[in-house]
């Protein structure tokens, strides 16, 4: 969930704020983590998801909540799928707007409106971007500088948002505000009070708690009715690379009648421009004939030449409604690739929100002349390739990019292209790549994971030989760039040594399952020898085994296993969660788990009891003890009783989660979205078919849908399953246009270029 470290000043600074201990308080709502009782009696009858698509996103979806457990880290500003602008309200409440709650900008249920800035991402753990902020008022003073001087309360009733579209109210001068976007350009319309004195302005030193403001410019053009500048700021994860700078043009749809610019909190009428930091600018209009001011906004990674030429490109004419109808139309295309036929509104709601969700990120960095800026630094050209940025590897890897190599093959073979180059500039595939630098966030080696599973799944059109040659750079040894790091110790003793530093045991587990995506790439090369040799390696997450306490546990470098322990606490030999969680981190290895656990049936209980306590656990605030679905490692962990043969096992527990972790509203997310992960997670729940990431099949589930319809690029797959319902969840039998076969997995190639998969259901299990 949390795309930083463990970090104990933040959980404490979340359980002051709240009042709350981590082992017994609990949301107003929260009880243990069950889903429920089923009714008994006959299901609703299946009805296809009508259209448009659209009708059923809800933007608002997570984003709220607080803690481990709910706080999605949400927005619901408008966006293209996988745009570069993502304009939106930043919001805060009475005393501020606290990190932990406002990490994209936005929280659900405050008061205020702080500014509406261009760009954000979606479900992450940490405060970034959220800069070339606006905000409309009314007149303009000193006091109009500052945050609470420029904010204005709001009525959440006021709020509309759909895909392509937000509009609020504002109290402060009664403002109506609509925002819709193009990829690189997005209009704003304010609506003033006839008669009022309309300003507009600029706030180059907004930011959001834990993003600084270093430098910036603006400069206001009268005559062209436009401001232009830059704004270059250090977030959480930007700063650890010396952070970035956003270039930016607005224009508006008419002259201003007066304007000015301010620094460090001092007016300057008539004036056009001023850099630093702490600068601003301002236009004034009259609305005594026209009350609708209307902005289009450009911004550019590269410079403000860029910026304007993505805002003439795109947004040109100020057309507000033209832009918004071309949103939404591309985004009823998207939500068109999936259709569903099911049994409950509410269904198709979480289902279409999380399609949406998951086509938010990673981001286009590709200017509209199809530059753009690396890793390096430096500019360069895409060619026969789009470059995207704002990667969350360690948590997309798993759910994320096996959707979209499902669904849309060439934006899959993009995101590799994208890996591939940011390798070649930085020096090793990243982990962590936000706007123009690596963060260097989380750990492993997931970019690999994605090279590997992306060609497993049948997607070309870039170069495998080149991409495993990248992937030795970190594989191999610790590059001078960074790489994965403890590669030496990795190689010399087959794990990582509690010497080597933190999260020492998860460390070792995913470097042995990126180890075995070394193999799959080696395989497809025909290289023999290193074929062996990866696949040995992949089984190094056995090193850290100890058999005497029956947990994946930190070991020194002279052998010794870590004395003292507790297996349902974070531990430091963990990342972000603890023994329980990461005992079944071997996706690339379930048989072989199993036999280093006792055997199949051992290995089964032992998750079966894991599941059974995660069910009657009372959720807190606090991260939990027993399943974390909010969380990446154990993500999977309903699909291994499916891998390993108990198919009924995993349609129990995949239904359960899908169930339980789920909702509507702002709190229905599972914890952080990252980047799409949560809501890929559950669109292959609700399919019931799962991909273990690096794989070439998927493990079976319990399907939701009666029918569901995959547009894709070889075919159209459907997935039938008549009788499933909440009540029916497990697959008695699987059939492959009419053929039947095992009922556990299916194969990718069997499904990519079309097919019809039957899925027979049961309301008790078979086994």
């Amino acid at each position: 969930m949390r795309t930083v470290p463990p970090n104990a000043a933040w959980l404490t600074s979340l359980l002051v704020l709240c009042a709350c201990d981590p082992t017994s308080a609990a949301p107003p709502d929260a009880g243990p983590a069950d889903a429920g009782a089923l009714d008994t009696g006959p299901p609703p009858a299946p009805r296809a998801a009508a259209r448009p698509f659209s009708q059923w996103v809800d933007p608002f979806l997570g984003t709220g909540g607080i803690g481990y457990n709910d706080l999605g880290s949400s927005y619901p500003g408008p966006a293209m799928p996988f745009g570069m602008i993502h304009p939106g309200p930043d919001t805060m409440d009475e005393t501020g707007a606290p990190v932990f709650t406002h990490c994209v900008g936005y929280a659900a249920n405050d008061p205020y409106i702080r500014a509406f800035s261009s760009t954000r991402l979606h479900g992450i753990g940490i405060a970034d971007q959220a800069v070339v902020a606006f905000m409309p008022t009314v007149g303009m003073t000193p006091e109009r500088t500052t945050t609470l001087g420029h904010r204005s309360r709001f009525d959440d009733a006021t709020e509309t948002a759909a895909p392509g579209y937000y509009a609020v109210t504002l109290d402060e001068g009664n403002i109506r505000v609509e925002l819709t976007t193009a990829l690189r350009a997005a209009l704003h319309r304010y609506t003033f009070e006839p008669g009022s004195d309309a300003v507009v302005l600029m706030d180059v030193g907004h930011a959001i708690t834990d993003v600084t403001i270093d430098d910036g410019s603006i400069t206001v053009l009268p005559e062209a009715r436009e401001l232009e500048g830059f704004v270059r700021f250090r977030g959480g994860y930007s700063g650890r690379f010396g952070g970035m700078s956003v270039h930016f043009v607005a224009r508006f749809d008419r002259a201003p009648a007066s304007f000015g610019v301010w620094q460090d909190g001092t007016l300057h009428e008539g004036e056009t421009a001023r850099t630093g930091p702490a600068v601003g600018a301002w236009v004034r209009f009259d609305v005594a004939a026209d009350r609708d001011v209307q902005m289009a906004v450009g911004i550019s990674f590269l410079d403000v030449a860029r910026a304007r030429a993505n805002l003439d490109a795109e947004a040109g004419a100020l057309d507000f409604e033209a832009m918004r109808r071309a949103a939404e139309a591309a985004w009823e295309a998207e939500l068109s690739r999936v259709e569903l036929e099911g049994r409950d509104d509410d269904d198709f709601r979480l289902a279409y929100t999380a399609l949406y969700h998951a086509l938010l990120m990673p981001t286009l960095a590709t200017e509209s002349d199809g530059h753009y800026r690396g890793l390096d630094g430096l500019e360069h050209v895409a060619e026969d390739f789009t470059y995207f940025t704002d990667f969350s590897l360690w948590d997309t890897v798993r759910t994320l990019h096996p959707l979209i190599t499902l669904l849309s093959p060439a934006r899959a073979r993009d995101f590799v292209r994208s890996l591939m180059a940011m390798a070649e500039q930085h020096g090793n595939y990243p982990r962590w790549p936000l706007g123009v630098g690596e963060t260097e966030g989380m750990l492993g080696d997931p970019a690999v994971l994605v090279v590997a599973d992306t060609w497993q799944r049948g997607v070309r059109g870039f170069d495998l030989a080149h991409a495993y040659e990248l992937a030795q750079r970190s594989a191999d040894g610790d590059p001078p760039s960074g790489g994965r790091g403890s590669m030496e110790s990795y190689l010399r003793l087959g794990y990582c040594p509690i010497e080597s530093g933190g999260a020492s045991v998860s460390r070792t587990l995913e470097f042995a399952y990126a180890d075995s995506a070394m193999a799959t790439m080696a395989r497809a090369l025909g290289r023999t020898d290193d074929v062996a040799r990866y696949e040995a390696r992949s089984r190094n997450y056995r090193n850290t085994y100890d058999a005497t306490r029956g947990f994946f546990i930190g070991r020194s470098e002279d052998g010794a296993f870590q004395s003292a322990y507790a297996n349902d606490v974070w531990d430091d030999a963990y990342a972000e969660g603890n023994g329980w969680q990461y005992l079944w981190l071997a996706p690339q290895d379930p048989e072989g788990l199993a036999d280093l656990l006792g055997g199949r049936d051992a290995l089964l209980a032992r998750l079966g009891m894991f599941f059974e306590n995660s069910e009657s656990e009372r959720r807190s605030i606090g991260p939990p003890r027993w399943y974390w679905h909010g969380n990446e490692p154990d993500l999977h962990a309903p699909f291994l009783f499916g891998a390993l043969g108990a198919s009924d096992d995993a349609a129990r527990w995949s239904s359960w989660a899908r169930r339980t972790f789920y909702r509507q509203g702002p709190r229905g997310l599972p914890g952080n979205d990252d980047g799409g992960t949560m809501s890929a997670w559950y669109l292959f729940a609700s399919l019931g078919l799962y991909p273990f990431t690096g794989g070439d099949d998927y493990v079976v589930g319990s399907p939701l849908w009666t029918r569901a319809v995959l547009h894709l690029e070889g075919g159209d797959l459907v997935l039938e399953a008549p009788d499933a319902s909440e009540r029916a969840i497990y697959v008695r039998a699987l059939r492959l246009d009419g053929a039947s076969i095992p009922r556990d997995r299916v194969a990718h190639e069997a499904l990519r270029g079309g097919a019809t998969l039957r899925f027979e259901m049961s309301a008790t299990p078979s086994e």
